[in-house]
């Protein structure tokens, strides 16, 4: 059976946060520490509680042969043996199975039961089995940016991030110029002071994110979520804005000369200046004026 074995050579904090074992807040904490300790990741996420020793050991020592090992065991061998499962567990599985009526899987089961993610059941299936879940596949490795980030790196430009989740991470002063990071959670995160021209943020989510100072110059933002994000003389000059979600969002100063708002839902109050231009496009039933918004370069 061909299986997936490239992953047998990845450090092992991208291993744990493709298996779902571990967040992406939880790696980049991680990695900071890492680099003031010298520290193992591994060890690190451990003390912190954030994993089982025996189950940081199973894949630095155990991974890769299963991975090279053509002959498959059943699912549930290999829970077992990452610490993902004990025998009361499973035993409370089999029995839970033999009580419904139509057939299911035992791993299923053990979605359903709270024992595992589906992330990491379907981690399990595509690399040991090759059963392959295009939803739950990255396209690019947040890891890497964050390991690359802590090590002084700031450009990464015209990188593929679709889809990705980096909830919560810091990434101050980062250069995405030209990257697609379409659909991609950049809730909570901090990307202050950082320069993402003409980047695709269509149908990303930056709920709560702290925007203060980015330049979003001819970034496309088609149905983005903004809304309570933090976005203080943040420069969004020709950018795309169609239906974006800038509701309970912090606008102070931010300037949208020559912007496409069409039907973004825009702040009710504005304590504050926000910078427009003749150029700018609002819904008909949008005054700027009347809502305190400023004209340039009249």
């Amino acid at each position: 059976m061909k299986t997936q074995s490239s992953n047998s050579n990845k450090p092992i904090g991208q291993t744990l946060i493709e298996a779902g074992l571990i967040s992406i807040n939880q790696i980049e904490i991680a990695l900071r520490e890492q680099k003031k300790t010298g520290l193992r990741i591994g060890e690190i996420l451990v003390a912190h509680g954030w994993i089982k020793q025996s189950t940081v050991n199973f894949f630095v020592e155990e991974w890769r042969s299963l991975l090279e090992d053509t002959k498959r065991k059943p699912l549930v061998y290999y829970f077992q043996k990452a610490d993902l499962l004990d025998a009361e567990q499973i035993s409370a599985i089999v029995c839970l199975q033999k009580l419904k009526q139509k057939k299911v899987r035992f791993h299923h089961l053990v979605v359903e039961q709270g024992y595992i993610q589906d992330k990491t059941v379907d981690f399990f299936l595509a690399y040991l089995f090759n059963i392959y879940d295009p939803k739950s596949i990255l396209v690019a490795n947040p890891y890497q940016v964050l390991r690359k980030y802590a090590q002084g790196i700031r450009n990464f430009s015209g990188i593929d991030l679709r889809k990705t989740p980096m909830m919560g991470v810091s990434l101050r002063g980062i250069i995405l110029n030209g990257s697609n990071l379409s659909k991609i959670d950049l809730s909570k995160a901090n990307l202050s002071h950082s320069s993402l021209i003409r980047v695709n943020l269509n149908l990303a989510n930056l709920n709560q994110a702290i925007l203060t100072q980015v330049n979003l110059t001819s970034s496309f933002l088609t149905k983005a979520n903004f809304q309570e994000a933090h976005l203080e003389k943040a420069n969004l000059t020709s950018a795309i804005l169609h239906s974006v979600n800038f509701q309970e969002a912090h606008l102070a100063k931010a300037n949208f000369s020559r912007a496409d708002l069409t039907k973004a839902r825009l702040p009710l109050d504005y304590p504050y200046d926000v910078y427009y231009d003749r150029h700018t496009i609002f819904d008909y039933d949008f005054n700027p004026q009347s809502r305190g918004w400023k004209e340039v370069n009249k």
